[in-house]
């Protein structure tokens, strides 16, 4: 895919990397088309098993594209709120596919990921990060509110408390106290990021997936739902697990002391 996001493929994983050096991987138009034909590809394709997202450059994403949104003021085309609400539906639809793909999302950041490009990092299963990686929810300096879905991860990850102490003053985290406060789960030098992140998609390949997909969808609803229903949720899926073929070939095999194989079905 030409254009702002490259996607390219190691057997089952795909791999998007952010590619716009000149604006810091900001969602320009194009970067935004690109992720919208992205999603299309990627929820269709039967054989995926895991995602790695990622920036170039040093650079994860600078969010927002400031300078767009300055010269559509300009031009008078920012006019009221009718004017931005199918740009953020926009936004939205693809953010909301990109975090409801059935395999592992495995964010790796390098460098920074400022406001909406911190919401991108945020919606990953999982966050890897460098050592000179950095994030913000720098809204408020520009007097806009926290978007890309920051308002339901962030205090997810961090906590409330912290998740407004960031909002609120819109400063820079930095890869250690990033990792301090759980927002990221491992941080390593640059040079061993993305294959740190491309071993652990590996490791995420040998599984079924419509059991993986299943326990996505549920965990994703762990800080919402009440024991009972999470309850349910957890008979319905293990009834459709255990009574698939991939359990039965599974337990099989190990009981033989073979790797687990699972086909793309």
């Amino acid at each position: 895919m030409t254009g702002g996001l490259k996607v390219t493929y190691d057997a089952s994983i795909a791999l998007l990397e952010m590619s716009e050096p000149a604006s810091r991987n900001a969602l320009s138009e194009q970067m935004r088309a690109d992720f919208i034909r992205a999603m299309e590809d990627l929820h269709q394709k039967t054989d995926l098993r895991a995602v790695v997202l990622t920036g170039s450059g040093g650079v994860f994403s600078a969010g927002g594209d400031l300078k767009a949104m300055l010269a559509r003021h300009r031009a008078g085309e920012t006019s009221g709120a009718e004017d931005v609400i199918g740009r953020m539906a926009q936004l939205h639809g693809w953010i909301r596919r990109l975090r409801d793909l059935p395999v592992p999302l495995i964010c790796a950041i390098d460098g920074p990921a400022f406001g909406a490009g911190f919401g991108l990092a945020c919606a990953g299963d999982i966050l890897l990060a460098s050592d000179r990686a950095s994030f913000g929810a720098s809204f408020c300096k520009v007097g806009a509110v926290p978007d890309g879905n920051l308002f339901y991860t962030l205090p997810r990850i961090v906590g409330l408390q912290r998740a407004k102490e960031l909002f609120y003053t819109g400063r820079t985290v930095l890869a250690e106290e990033a990792l301090r406060l759980g927002l990221v789960m491992e941080v390593m030098a640059p040079e061993a990021l993305l294959p740190r992140a491309m071993e652990m998609a590996r490791m995420m390949c040998d599984t079924s997936p419509t059991a993986f997909r299943l326990t996505k969808q549920i965990a994703s609803k762990a800080l919402e739902l009440d024991d009972e229903a999470l309850l349910a949720m957890e008979a319905q899926a293990q009834s459709i697990c255990l009574s698939s073929h991939y359990h039965r070939e599974a337990i099989q095999r190990f009981s033989d002391k073979q790797p687990p194989k699972f086909d793309f079905r």
